[in-house]
């Protein structure tokens, strides 16, 4: 028998061969973005965000107006810090990560939205945030009510603010101040102090303007790598912070963004850890990079004009570090050493450290045109809700059910992480006549109130830390009087290869779920027992169910799924169905084997077919490829290749071109 090469490349094969065996398996694709050194161009840093379904009547927030102002472009950060921390109103963040500079991030009604719209979903728009947001718009924000649901990439959901420090050391905290003021923000959102007033309840710190020095701004070493919190430095108090060392422990020093510190500023200003001076100002043109991170949503260019420093470079003899993001690069040097007006990155490249970010200039609200000086305060907002998508508390579990029935009691839970221990926690409901056993524990139960009609509402839970750190969670609920016990997302079923059906169902809540029972038919209508699968109880987490059926009827078998309470009161769900297919070859059995000269493979045929019958190696060649004519019954089909195997493993498969019948280990040796 002469061996015959099919014309196809081993990868090829490869891929064949390995369908046979992971067929029926799930495979999980993870994107992981990557901070990249690749400056100047405008790479992608965060993977795409996930899109959400806003629900006809949610507020669109336009941030991406042009001209801006203060009214348009700035005042959208008041509205925003006041809906959460006065009215606990979530918002969401929504930016296109992969979009180019100024590009839209999504369109609405043949509009195009720009600049990272906030979206204040519907189902969390009382009557009080609507006045809120009236008195918004009064103030100059630019939005409007939603009539239809639409589809956004929502890259952060906020729900809290962090907790700020200015330095005050250089009596410069009004440059900051000047900030908050232009977007309606109060002089409460931060505190003022010298960095050594710093503790792990501080997420934020700010340096506007002055002379770092390490005998007094040493504390902000450990404040981003051991808190892990953010730094936010303007003008000449960055070239000079970054130079500033341990005179004790040289090792020590506080470049957070650079391997060797910054050039300074100006003749004789240097401090140990910078030792060049750059001179004049930045150099046309200027470059806008990765137009869809978070920090970098404002339209148009920036002015960083005035001031003592207006933009920064890195000491010859080092570099920016590889994970710092030069986000507004000049024409001045090359990259690892460029010139930059905007840059940021987590402290000295460390993955649990907390994020610095240098700005030229300190005079962002008094150079350029009024969009300029807008363009420059979004960069510094920006990063202040970036920081606190990363410091904020973290709710690593959160317990709500979606749906309550008329006087119905259900278990509601948080999970926090993070931040410092202990805390508090405050229930909340919108539902009049709902009520928490314990609205200060962090697992309780909620009872509806007894009503024939559909409600809808809204639960809260806000959580303070030890240090005055606040966040929420909010779910909305639906109170449907003729909700049933389970609430069953799905039920599927579907063949296998080997012709098993494979069942599956999910719940999202389960009240006094006893047991399923799933039963089988074989003409829809008379259906016995199959299996009986313990409930969950009572839970409000999604639970996922499966049985096998190993030997269904032949044709189309019928699958009934039923649930039981412990009362004895049994719901009946939907029926599905499953055609089996006879397989035309199947028993197959291999004798000699292992073998040496000669096998021979026999199988049963239910019909008259030709067979491909296939010998592959255990690395995806093809060894033998040969059509048989099967009749039907049991045929033998012999195998002597021309010349020995090598001793091994290899694998015959049996298929018609289409469908695979079966593959089996064949061995050989040599004696």
């Amino acid at each position: 028998m002469t061996l015959r090469q099919k014309p196809t490349t081993k990868l090829q094969l490869k891929g064949k061969f390995a369908l046979l065996f992971i067929t029926g398996c799930g495979v999980g694709a993870f994107i992981i973005s990557l901070f990249t050194a690749n400056i100047g161009t405008t790479e992608k840093a965060f993977a795409a965000a996930p899109y959400e379904t806003m629900d006809s009547g949610s507020y669109i927030i336009n941030m991406g107006i042009v001209p801006q102002t203060y009214a348009n472009g700035l005042k959208p950060y008041g509205m925003v810090y006041d809906l959460i921390k006065n009215y606990n109103t979530q918002v969401k963040w929504v930016i296109d990560t992969t979009k180019a500079k100024d590009a839209k991030d999504f369109t609405y009604n043949g509009v195009d939205y720009r600049g990272a719209p906030f979206i204040i979903p519907a189902q969390f728009i009382t009557a009080t945030v609507k006045t809120r947001i009236t008195y918004w718009t009064g103030l100059g924000v630019t939005g409007l009510y939603t009539t239809s649901a639409v589809s956004v990439p929502v890259y952060a959901t906020l729900t809290c603010i962090p907790r700020m420090t200015i330095d005050d050391l250089s009596n410069n905290v009004n440059i900051i101040g000047g900030y908050f003021t232009n977007a309606s923000i109060p002089s409460s959102a931060y505190q003022q102090g010298p960095p050594d007033s710093l503790s792990t309840c501080h997420d934020l710190w700010v340096n506007p303007h002055g002379d770092p020095v390490w005998s007094t701004h040493s504390r902000l070493y450990n404040f981003a790598t051991v808190d892990g919190s953010f730094i936010f430095s303007e003008c000449h108090a960055t070239s000079m912070m970054e130079g500033a060392k341990n005179p004790v422990s040289p090792f020590q020093q506080l470049n957070f963004l650079t391997t060797n510190g910054l050039k300074c500023y100006s003749n004789n200003k240097c401090l140990p850890g910078s030792n060049e001076t750059h001179a004049g100002n930045p150099t046309s043109p200027k470059t806008c990079n990765y137009p869809g991170d978070p920090v970098m949503q404002f339209m148009g260019f920036l002015n960083l004009g005035g001031g003592s420093e207006e933009w920064y470079q890195p000491n010859s003899t080092g570099g920016w570090r590889s994970t710092t993001k030069r986000s507004v690069v000049t024409a001045d040097g090359t990259s690892p050493n460029e010139g930059v007006q905007v840059v940021y990155g987590p402290a000295f490249g460390l993955a649990n450290s907390g994020y610095a970010m240098y700005m030229g200039s300190h005079a962002l609200d008094g150079n350029g045109s009024t969009a300029e000086k807008v363009a420059a305060q979004r960069v510094f907002f920006n990063y202040m809700l970036f920081a606190t998508t990363i410091k904020s508390l973290k709710f690593t579990s959160v317990t709500v059910p979606p749906t309550f029935s008329s006087n119905d009691t259900r278990t509601v839970s948080v999970t926090v992480s993070s931040g410092n221990p202990t805390y508090s926690y405050q229930w909340t409901s919108t539902v009049s006549g709902g009520s928490f056993a314990n609205a200060n524990s962090a697992t309780t139960t909620y009872t509806t109130p007894t009503t024939p009609v559909l409600i809808k509402g809204v639960l809260t839970c806000q959580v303070t830390d030890a240090c005055g750190r606040k966040n929420f969670i909010q779910r909305p609920i639906v109170i449907d009087p003729s909700a049933l016990p389970v609430n069953l997302l799905s039920f599927t079923a579907y063949a296998d290869k080997m012709n098993k059906v494979k069942l599956s169902w999910i719940t999202s809540s389960e009240k006094d779920n006893d047991y399923f029972t799933i039963e089988r038919s074989s003409d829809g209508r008379n259906f016995t027992e199959l299996k009986k699968i313990a409930g969950a109880g009572t839970t409000n987490e999604i639970k996922k169910y499966y049985l096998t059926d190993e030997n269904p009827v032949k044709g189309t078998s019928y699958y009934l799924l039923r649930q039981t309470d412990y009362n004895g009161k049994s719901e009946t769900f939907k029926t599905i169905a499953v055609s089996i297919k006879a397989s035309s070859v199947n028993n197959i059995s291999i004798y000699p084997n292992p073998f040496i000269t000669f096998f021979t493979a026999e199988f049963n045929a239910v019909d008259d077919e030709v067979v491909q019958i296939q010998l592959i190696g255990l690395d995806g060649s093809l060894i033998h490829s040969d059509k048989f004519e099967a009749v039907m019954g049991r045929n033998a089909y012999r195998f002597m290749p021309e010349e020995p195997l090598k001793p091994g493993t290899y694998i015959l498969r049996l298929s018609n071109g289409k469908e695979v019948f079966g593959a089996v280990k064949v061995n050989s040796r040599n004696n």
